[in-house]
């Protein structure tokens, strides 16, 4: 990857997003906001980046779309894509594992956002992987146990 790790954030609630930027930019990483899938497939076009922080549902285009568009669009560098989502139901599962590599539930913790990012850009080392097992949410957790 030729430019300095970038998180794309895309989510329609402009609280959630600005949240999850300010979190991401106190990591010390670059991030773009986007608060459609359009507006994620435009960034998507312009940066490779290194994780994308994706809501599935979303105005004009949703997260599905964008999911579908790196299918057929994949970028030369495969970011680590995760799912937010407030679905209860078994929806998010339709996700192609392809592509997503984990799904974080809303309502998360914010202290996990920041640990997920830095962990995906700097690598699954021990002290991110303990940070993130111990999280209060069981999706965050399962996704720690299950990476290398």
């Amino acid at each position: 990857m030729s430019e300095d790790p970038r998180i794309l954030v895309a989510d329609d609630d402009s609280s959630i997003r600005h949240l999850m930027g300010t979190i991401v930019r106190r990591e010390g990483l670059e991030v773009d906001l986007a608060a459609d899938g359009d507006e994620a497939i435009e960034l998507l076009k312009a940066h490779e980046y290194s994780v994308i922080l994706l809501d599935l549902m979303m105005p004009r285009i949703d997260g599905f779309g964008v999911i579908e568009y790196l299918k057929r669009n994949p970028p030369s560098f495969k970011p680590v894509v995760l799912v937010i989502t407030a679905y209860a139901d078994q929806k998010f599962k339709d996700v192609d594992p392809a592509i997503v590599a984990g799904v974080v539930r809303k309502p998360f913790e914010i202290a996990d956002i920041g640990a997920i990012a830095r962990m995906c850009v700097d690598g699954f080392g021990e002290s991110a992987r303990k940070t993130l097992l111990e999280s209060d949410d069981r999706a965050i957790r399962d996704f720690a146990k299950h990476v290398n």
